[in-house]
């Protein structure tokens, strides 16, 4: 729906020719009437026609390690510093065209998921791939590392080695 005042702003005057242009007219269609549904369906047909063709052409792991440096490289020159670490964190391997990511924690998993379309954009352009596509995942959580205390480190030390025992015994050690 076009105001008046839209149109006559619409109207451009070509210095060169002097004559007007006008902005073509579009009619209003209810969305639940004839016209609606056929004006849907040339659409529809409009976008059934373009297929696009992306190439997707094959490359090595030795190529996709090179386009991750550019990004990394690229993010830096852009001084994004926050996700440069998180790139570098978690390098990500390739696998029947699609890019592993794991991240340690959630916050890591969010950002990464946030930079995904950014990330899928540049390297499909650089290995002229897009069938490409990006998978972030959250690595369990059975890796992390328990810290101990004194007494959980002595227990073990002499669990792998009897005779600190005796050396604890015959010294008068304690913790």
């Amino acid at each position: 729906m076009i105001s008046s005042i839209e149109k006559e702003i619409l109207q451009i005057k070509d210095e060169d020719s002097g004559k007007l242009f006008k902005q073509p007219q579009i009619k209003d269609i209810s969305s639940l009437s004839i016209a609606s549904l056929n004006f849907k369906k040339s659409v529809e047909d409009e976008n059934d026609d373009l297929d696009l063709d992306f190439p997707n052409e094959d490359f090595t792991n030795n190529d996709f390690e090179i386009a991750w440096k550019k990004f990394c490289e690229l993010e830096k020159k852009d001084g994004n510093n926050n996700i440069l670490s998180l790139l570098k964190m978690n390098q990500p391997f390739i696998h029947d065209n699609v890019i592993i990511i794991n991240t340690i924690n959630k916050m890591n998993y969010k950002e990464m998921k946030g930079y995904k379309a950014k990330i899928q954009a540049f390297i499909s352009k650089e290995l002229n791939n897009y069938s490409i596509s990006i998978d972030v995942k959250l690595s369990e959580e059975t890796d992390k590392k328990k810290f101990l205390d004194s007494k959980e480190k002595l227990k073990i030390i002499q669990e792998s080695n009897k005779s600190i025992i005796s050396l604890i015994e015959e010294f008068n050690l304690r913790i």
